[in-house]
């Protein structure tokens, strides 16, 4: 059970772009700064995931 950390960031990946997807609509400073926040993280966790496999590849 080494990849639980990717698992659980591939999982978090998902739910953001379903909050991107489904956002609540409202107008408010709260869901502005949610929708930045989770924006970057849509950009930010695949790079992530990217160094995990590129660690893992040189690591065997």
């Amino acid at each position: 059970m080494d990849n639980i950390p990717v698992i659980q960031l591939v999982t978090l990946w998902f739910v953001i772009l379903v909050y991107i997807q489904i956002g609540s609509g409202g107008g408010g400073v709260v869901n502005m700064i949610l929708g930045t926040v989770a924006i970057l993280l849509v950009y930010i966790l695949p790079l992530i995931l990217i160094v995990f496999t590129v660690l893992k590849l040189i690591d065997n």
